[in-house]
């Protein structure tokens, strides 16, 4: 195999793994329908097993991987 920019025959190829990682978050029409009026509620009144609530929850993560070769 030949380097394409130095055409050179001592090539490493790997391959790479590009890992995006996103929250995923409430839509736009829960907070137009209820959100706003129940999250406010909640803090309020039940602050302290809300608090724990979001602490302790697990956290809803989204992965997203892509795998490309590289020649170094």
């Amino acid at each position: 195999m030949k380097c394409p920019k130095c055409s050179s025959t001592h090539v490493n190829i790997q391959l790479l793994t590009d890992t995006q990682i996103s929250t995923k978050k409430k839509s736009f029409l829960y907070w137009i329908t209820i959100g706003w009026f129940v999250e406010p509620l909640l803090w309020i009144f039940l602050t302290i097993p809300k608090l724990l609530f979001e602490l302790l929850s697990p956290r809803k993560l989204k992965v997203k991987s892509t795998q490309h070769k590289s020649a170094v």
